[in-house]
């Protein structure tokens, strides 16, 4: 049969997962992974799952719970999988992660819950995330997931913009009986897990239905909030959340860096998730992607379905440095990505159509300030040809949104602007700052 041209297979994937999630066990091929934007990753069978929950050892000191930012009672919900119970598991998830399902799929748990995991000295660490993602998805395709809020008598809060750590954060202070306006620019709610993280990860029906769980019992404002409209908030309400995260990409600081066909890597990753994808040409071309985090890796995958020829990840460390999870290198890699280390832009030109970065060398000093391996230029340069240059070196947070809320006893704050570098971190922030701003008000507003 014919395979569909990656654009019209990226909008058709969206959709074919409103009707149902996969529940096939099996593993893909490389071209299968390559081809299309439905999940590279299935959810477990019953019988599969039973028999990963039979392998838990029930540590006494759980070193999973101690892995996971979101202290979720592991051994607890695993213990429930084993007797069946499997909408005893998801309360036990949905207790201490109201994104349960997003983050079994989107979590790095080789280096948090199961990278303590006390099977790996027997063989390998219990598939946690998968147990997880397995029960959720169970639950929420059922309508299980119903929390029980408390009357809203406790006070007044805003929390501005409605990321993960947002989410979180509204979520736990309306459970607990706070009355809660939560401020989000977009049409959609849901900040990196709608617009950041492509659908071959997380479904698009899968982000709505736990973010609407939420939106849901908040009132939600679709409102852009400019620096000059913090004191009146500040007047306004008891306490304010603030979650506005990194949306503004940092840009090459090199000559050519604003020429046609570079692009920053997460307006890219934005704009599939739009239902875009026919706005990049990406098919028979060669494609470079600056950067070694998860968004560069996003970047080169996505590039990849858009039957790119070729997508080369160029990184100014080796992998060992990379800032990106090694699931996600590992999968980049099952993928056909390239890569080449200890090189950095310096240049982009237009030759004949295409693009040539110049390149130089790197080689590795001392640790600096990120406590990872210093960059010394080596002087020795040569040349890199490719038609697209998607750039993915950081991001940051736009001045507009969160300058005016400095410094005030009343202003929290979670998820990215504290450094949260992951979705489950997020989670954990904002159900901390809501537990920091109850204790605050508690205390008469005194920290």
């Amino acid at each position: 049969m014919q395979q569909k041209h990656a654009a019209a297979d990226y909008q058709a994937a969206a959709g074919n997962h409103a009707a149902g999630l996969n529940t096939t066990p099996r593993t893909l091929s490389r071209q299968e992974r390559r081809t299309g934007f439905g999940e590279v990753e299935f959810t477990l069978t019953l019988a599969q799952a039973v028999q990963e929950a039979n392998r838990c050892l029930y540590c006494y000191d759980a070193p999973c719970i101690q892995g996971c930012p979101a202290r979720i009672q592991i051994p607890e919900f695993i213990a429930r999988i084993r007797s069946r119970n499997l909408t005893g598991a998801a309360e036990v998830i949905y207790r201490d992660n109201p994104l349960g399902a997003i983050c079994g799929r989107v979590c790095p748990v080789e280096a948090l819950c199961q990278k303590g995991c006390t099977s790996c000295r027997i063989s390998k660490p219990i598939a946690i995330g998968s147990l997880q993602r397995f029960v959720c998805d169970l639950a929420l395709q059922e309508g299980r997931i119903a929390y029980q809020d408390e009357a809203t008598t406790r006070g007044k809060v805003a929390v501005v913009g409605s990321g993960p750590a947002g989410l979180s954060c509204a979520h736990y202070l309306r459970q607990l009986g706070f009355n809660v306006d939560l401020f989000e620019r977009e049409e959609l709610a849901g900040g990196l897990l709608r617009w950041g993280i492509p659908i071959y990860r997380l479904p698009e029906e899968v982000a709505k239905r736990e973010i609407d769980i939420i939106t849901n019992r908040v009132a939600l404002h679709r409102k852009y909030l400019l620096a000059a409209q913090a004191e009146d908030f500040i007047k306004q309400y008891d306490a304010i959340f603030l979650g506005v995260g990194l949306s503004s990409p940092v840009l090459l600081r090199t000559s050519g860096a604003d020429l046609p066909g570079v692009y920053a890597a997460s307006s890219f990753l934005r704009t599939l998730r739009e239902g875009k994808s026919g706005d990049f040409a990406f098919r028979g071309k060669e494609i470079a992607v600056v950067g070694g985090g998860a968004t560069a890796l996003d970047a080169a995958r996505s590039a990849i379905r858009l039957e790119a020829a070729k997508v080369t990840v160029l990184y100014r460390r080796t992998i060992e440095e990379m800032p990106a999870f090694s699931s996600e290198v590992e999968a980049a890699f099952q993928e056909g990505v390239d890569f080449l280390w200890l090189t950095s832009p310096v240049e982009i030109t237009q030759v004949d159509g295409r693009l040539k970065l110049t390149l130089e060398g790197i080689c590795l000093g001392e640790p600096d300030e990120s406590g990872r391996a210093s960059v010394i230029p080596t002087g020795v340069r040569t040349n890199f040809l490719a038609d697209v240059v998607l750039v993915a070196i950081a991001s940051q947070a736009e001045p507009a949104s969160v300058e005016g809320w400095k410094d005030h006893p009343k202003v929290f704050r979670g998820g990215d602007l504290t450094g949260g570098a992951t979705v489950v971190q997020a989670v954990a922030d904002g159900k901390e700052a809501a537990l920091r701003i109850i204790s605050w008000l508690e205390k008469g507003g005194s920290r």
